[in-house]
């Protein structure tokens, strides 16, 4: 009996369906000319509890469109899509694309070309190389990692190493050729699952050998960085494995979210908005000191370009190639020797404190942390503005359990760790510091909520950073935001800043004034509540009721503030 024939599927199809084999289920953007063939086979994301055997697109402005892949993985651990049409369109979404990079986050990025049949014709948006020159302009930043689906012949394996690096931690970007998607293709090719990794038992030995060797007599300060945030269980590990070498342990901006509160040997961030007791531990480095680095790498916010004079630096990583991963990685700003550790980190710290429980180090033990990690008085607020450091005080000690946080370019993002000096059990917070992208919070808390509806959604960002994602408000009114708006009429990080980098300049040249705008009115004429802290606080408690009341309307918090109360540091200012 002759088989029944199938239905070919395009390769519009394909896609859709090799995006659900990613286990990708949300794209979001904004649709176009160049992304109808592809969107007419999403379903539209209408109910954050809905089922669906295909991924649904949720239409919201490409700008914050570009963070959300970077929120949902944050929130979810799995990829999302981005989607928007050519010209500037594309431009917008490729924001949210720099800090998926630089941040190693998997996502994926889909945006059209130009008909090629159009070229030199003078097409709408022009994409080729009379016009914007758009894969290239992509490829200047991703590389390889760029695929042009122009090839049915080709669309599979295009697709398979895509999933390869998406898999791998990495964004992607896949652009689309009309003319070639539009033709029938054989079905799907399932993804083979990646070989789960291991920690190499006989790396492990060389690694505690060599450490063994060089600490003896010798101070170990460790530094946990990024990559422990996104690995389940890490704080309770990274504490173990503190209190088994009687070592204090400083952390980066989203390497707070691989350390517990109650780890005894915890002295706090370092550098950008970081602890005192941190950063006269990290400066106190020297040559006759072990760092022992935890999935770290050297950007601006963790090393300020300074060279790290240590006797040696042993390094634990996961990581292959991603940002900061370039030339030896963490190494290459050391001055000393290097060792590396690459494996799972977890499964490679639990084979570290094994050895370590056989055999302990004859390294000099530390102290436990001060209770304390701050000297000195905090600056206060003048007359008429919310204390800042009354407020965060108040917000650490309320998180609802199962948060999620995003601090926004503003000064929450210098500020908000300085006061509350260690990271809280309840909320893990992200900062997209290394793009500094201002708005970028508000599309990854959207991103974060899509994901994961039943999590407390919170972002603190900027009457600057508002400006960039008003727009969008809108779409987002019913996924139970909540977004504290910092307001006080400046770009206030550049204001602080050049004060001391240019203090005989007038302040009226540092171009930091802002409009005053009705932040709260225009969120309530988007379909959001607002609200107005009351500079004495005393409708905090009434106002932090009111955000958890009604789970599915978002609420802005519109909050007075002094650009002048300057509390977290900014050592970057030396490089200005």
């Amino acid at each position: 009996m002759r088989a029944k024939p199938t239905t070919a599927l395009t390769g519009y199809e394909v896609l859709v369906a090799t995006l659900w084999q990613w286990n990708i289920s949300l794209c979001a953007g904004v649709t176009g000319g160049g992304v109808i063939h592809l969107l007419r086979y999403l379903r539209p994301w209408r109910d954050r509890y809905a089922s669906s055997d295909l991924p649904r697109f949720f239409s919201i402005g490409e700008y914050a469109a570009g963070f959300i892949p970077l929120g949902h993985f944050l929130a979810t651990g799995r990829p999302a899509a981005a989607i928007a049409t050519t010209g500037a369109a594309t431009k917008l979404l490729a924001c949210g694309l720099s800090d998926a990079k630089l941040h190693d986050i998997p996502a994926v990025y889909i945006v059209p070309v130009s008909p090629y049949a159009a070229e030199g014709w003078g097409p709408l948006q022009d994409t080729s190389i009379h016009g914007s020159n758009i894969v290239e302009q992509l490829r200047a930043e991703l590389g390889e990692d760029v695929f042009v689906l122009d090839s049915a012949t080709a669309l599979h394996a295009q697709l398979h190493r895509a999933g390869e690096v998406v898999s791998g931690g990495r964004p992607v970007v896949l652009v689309l050729v009309d003319e070639a998607l539009r033709k029938p293709q054989g079905a799907p090719r399932r993804q083979p699952a990646k070989p789960k990794a291991h920690a190499d038992d006989g790396a492990v030995d060389t690694f505690v050998g060599a450490l063994r060797a060089r600490s003896e007599g010798r101070r170990i300060v460790v530094l946990v960085g990024e990559e422990l945030s996104r690995i389940e269980g890490i704080s309770a590990l990274t504490t173990r494995f503190c209190e088994a070498i009687a070592s204090p342990l400083v952390w980066s901006i989203n390497g707070a979210n691989g350390v517990a509160r109650d780890n005894p040997y915890g002295y706090g961030y370092i550098l950008f908005g970081g602890n005192d007791e941190a950063t006269r531990l990290w400066r106190s480095l020297g040559a006759n000191d072990i760092l022992l680095v935890l999935g770290a790498v050297p950007d601006e916010y963790t090393t300020n370009f300074e060279p790290v004079r240590v006797h040696s630096v042993f390094i634990v990583t996961g990581k292959q190639d991603g940002y900061g991963h370039v030339s030896g990685g963490f190494a290459r700003c050391v001055e000393g020797a290097s060792h590396s550790l690459r494996g799972p980190v977890a499964e490679a710290l639990e084979a570290i404190l094994d050895r370590l429980h056989k055999k302990p180090l004859k390294h000099r033990p530390a102290a436990i942390a001060p209770a304390e990690l701050n000297s000195g008085t905090y600056a206060a607020a003048s007359a008429g503005h919310v204390d800042l450091v009354d407020l965060y005080r108040r917000l650490d000690a309320w998180w609802p359990e199962g948060s999620i946080g995003f601090d926004d370019v503003c000064l929450a993002y210098k500020d908000r760790q300085y006061v509350t000096q260690r990271p809280n059990p309840n909320i893990r917070f992200h900062s997209f510091y290394r793009g500094s992208a201002m708005g970028g919070a508000f599309g990854a808390a959207v991103g974060a909520s899509l994901g994961a509806p039943d999590a407390h959604v919170f972002a603190f960002t900027g009457d600057g950073c508002f400006r960039l994602f008003a727009g969008y408000l809108g779409e987002a009114r019913r996924l139970g935001l909540v977004v504290f708006l910092l307001n006080n009429g400046k770009y206030s990080i550049v204001e602080q800043g050049l004060g001391k980098i240019l203090p005989d300049v007038p302040s009226e040249l540092y171009h930091a004034d802002l409009e005053a705008l009705d932040y709260a009115g225009i969120a309530e004429a988007s379909g959001w509540d607002a609200v107005r802290l009351r500079e004495d606080l005393s409708n905090l408690e009434e106002l932090l009721a009111r955000c958890l009341s009604h789970p599915k309307r978002s609420i802005l918090v519109e909050m007075p503030v002094d650009a002048r109360q300057e509390l977290g540091k900014n050592p970057r200012l030396r490089n200005l």
